[in-house]
């Protein structure tokens, strides 16, 4: 069973969002600004 690259890009994006955590915790002031340093958010 072969799967076309959008596919595999649908399946990648679903397991990113079933592995996320179901009660998010929340970010410390000094994580949040180490995450804008990074470009992440």
């Amino acid at each position: 069973m072969n799967k076309t690259n959008k596919e595999k890009e649908a399946y990648e994006a679903y397991k990113d969002r079933i592995s996320m955590p179901a009660c998010p915790v929340k970010l410390t002031p000094e994580e949040i600004k180490e995450l804008k340093k990074q470009g992440r958010i």
